[in-house]
């Protein structure tokens, strides 16, 4: 067997090896000189060649972002499930330069015919690359395309979390070179715990540190790993449990390994783990407490850079922070309506929440048989909305998703709930996995608004119609997040229109939370980054607001701190489909038809919300001239 060895390095491939690997040549002559959308067949050449170099890139680069997306290897063109993402700086450094070498590709590529698909994958991918180079400017944390994050990793992410979280729940197990390959990343964890622990101190050292609390929940957390018997950890527990079901695997290499993996483990990550922790405990000492991002060398920029990258809106953070403010109000008198109809008159908005909240049953046992009653009391609600669908679109999902609940193991950094689209190699299904360590979070009105938001006509259909959009590599790789959160929040008001938390009143308060919580949402991200607020000041401004839970409200407060901007999409999205939707009805008037607004923004794919308005504008204007 080949030894195990720790680094492994990855290097970019020649442009024309890339396109090689993944689109073969085909004879052109006696076909059209243009597609059917009017570009130039020879343009049009050129652009699919080079959307296939810039996915081919990002593969190479995150080879990890490849298993998590499902890529099939063979198209990917090399054994990527051997190897763990560089997080040196070296590799931040190299990522940066690529994708300024690849942005600058994009926009002197001759450009195809106006409003075609070409001609979105291509603004996609230009708008992409320059968010993402806006941000690397700044010197510290982590960009890609379609996030930005201040800080090389906070309590939801980093090599600490992610990588079991690749190996135990991505990554595939089901061949001997499956497993080698498993054994192959275990054996470069270490190195990438150690990579992120030196480029954190290095930022930490410029004055980027995450905030005290930060820091203490990723002590936390790193700590807890470092502690577990490396037998026990889920990486280990995870490769032994499925290492039997590979039968072309001799017992001797069978046992070789499992030896391999406990070794590295105990030997190699166990310690890495142990000084990670170490260093964030000595980090905490000296960071701030307050959580914004305005307090680092580049804030106030920084902070209006990742606004515009989220929202793709050009107003400030103050304009966005009364407008939200303005937004929660309406909100606050319209729930207070929907409760007092329902003889809920005495105590606050967010009281009256936290006291429906707590009522007999609401909340589901903490036992096998209450994970079940939620899960399918979810997909029921899901059900009822696929129902109604047929009257609002003409697209359905080729499958139904799953529902399971977050692994517990990972539930101190899991988001409460979170859609994980199909496999690209069709291996593993559309799922949603939400959070269950705190079914308090869950009280029964709360879940179908849960429904339609993950589910239908939310994130299940959403990526059900990009992928029968046939949308090409490049572009799944890029997720817009006021398109994508805006899209599943504007679900959940769709829902409303049409009466499907009729059947259950509390069910529309639930709605009603959401709303709030997506407004709220707005008014504390900005109120943390551009306001000064404290942590308890933002904690206490959600509970009071919404009637969630402090520790609800602060697993938010937390995630806003560590996501500047990103909190600041939901709403924002939402707002600008609506505002499409009412401007199409105006000019359209009793020709508008929903199920091709819906199709319109769908099957385009997810993209900035400007190129969303084009594509609206030029639907409707056609219908007009027609």
């Amino acid at each position: 067997m080949q030894a195990l060895s720790g680094r492994r390095t990855v290097r970019l491939l020649p442009a024309g090896l890339c396109a090689a690997l993944f689109i073969a040549v085909l004879p052109v002559a006696c076909t059209p000189r243009a597609d059917p959308e009017g570009t130039p067949r020879r343009v049009a050449r050129e652009i699919e060649r080079t959307l296939t170099t810039v996915a081919q890139n990002e593969v190479t680069r995150d080879p990890e972002l490849a298993t998590r997306l499902g890529l099939p290897e063979a198209d990917a063109g090399y054994a990527y499930n051997r190897f763990l993402t560089d997080r040196s700086q070296a590799a931040y450094e190299r990522a940066r330069l690529s994708r300024l070498e690849t942005r600058d590709l994009l926009v002197r590529i001759t450009r195809p015919a106006r409003g075609s698909a070409l001609a979105r994958h291509l603004d996609t991918l230009i708008a992409a690359h320059e968010t993402a180079e806006t941000l690397f400017m700044a010197g510290h944390g982590a960009s890609a395309l379609g996030a930005s994050y201040p800080y090389v990793a906070d309590h939801t992410r980093g090599a600490y979390l992610d990588v079991p979280d690749l190996l135990t729940r991505f990554h595939p197990l089901r061949t001997p070179a499956d497993a080698r390959a498993y054994a192959d990343r275990m054996a470069q964890f270490a190195d990438a715990i150690e990579d992120d622990r030196r480029r954190l101190e290095s930022d930490t050292r410029a004055g980027t540190v995450p905030p005290a609390p930060i820091l203490r929940r990723m002590y936390a957390l790193a700590a807890a790993a470092a502690a577990v018997p490396p037998e026990t950890s889920p990486a280990v527990v995870n490769f032994e449990n499925l290492l039997p079901g590979i039968a072309e695997l001799t017992p001797a290499e069978r046992e070789q390994l499992r030896a391999d993996v406990r070794r590295i483990a105990a030997g190699n990550v166990r310690p890495a783990y142990a000084a990670f922790a170490a260093s964030l405990s000595t980090l905490a000492n000296t960071a701030p407490e307050l959580p914004g991002v305005w307090q680092l060398p580049d804030g106030a920029a920084y902070y209006a850079a990742a606004l515009k990258a989220y929202t793709g809106d050009d107003a400030s953070a103050a304009g966005l922070h009364e407008r939200g403010k303005r937004e929660v109000d309406a909100l606050l008198a319209e729930t207070n309506r929907a409760l007092v109809a329902l003889g809920l008159e005495d105590g606050s908005v967010g009281e009256r929440l936290a006291f429906l909240a707590a009522q007999p049953g609401q909340i589901y046992p903490d036992t096998e048989e209450g994970h079940a009653a939620l899960i399918g009391r979810i997909l029921a609600h899901a059900d009822r909305a696929e129902a109604a669908l047929p009257g609002q679109f003409d697209i359905t999902p080729a499958e139904k998703a799953g529902l399971r609940a977050v692994p517990p193991e990972f539930a101190g950094f899991l988001p409460a709930a979170a859609y994980l689209p199909r496999a690209l190699s069709d291996t593993r299904p559309a799922r949603v996995e939400i959070n269950a360590r705190r079914l308090a979070d869950w009280p029964d009105y709360s879940l179908a608004v849960l429904a339609f938001h993950q589910l239908v006509p939310g994130h299940h259909l959403q990526s059900s119609a990009a992928r029968q959009a046939d949308l090409p590599l490049a572009r799944q790789m890029v997720w817009n997040v006021a398109y994508g959160e805006g899209w599943a929040s504007y679900a959940e008001t769709l829902a409303d229109e049409l009466g499907l938390y009729s059947e259950d009143p509390l069910s529309r308060i639930g709605y009603l939370q959401s709303m709030l919580l997506r407004a709220a949402g707005l008014v504390a991200d900005t109120g943390i980054h551009s306001e000064r607020w404290s942590r308890d000041q933002a904690i206490a401004y959600l509970a009071e607001t919404t009637g969630l839970s402090l520790e609800k409200s602060a697993d938010e407060v937390d995630r806003y701190t560590v996501r500047p901007g990103y909190a600041a999409a939901y709403w924002i999205g939402r707002e600008r489909i609506l505002d499409l939707r009412e401007r199409a009805i105006r000019v359209l008037g009793p020709k508008f038809d929903p199920k091709e607004f819906h199709r319109v923004i769908l099957m385009g794919g997810p993209r900035p919300l400007g190129m969303v308005e084009e594509d609206v504008t030029r639907w409707y204007t056609a219908q007009v001239q027609n």
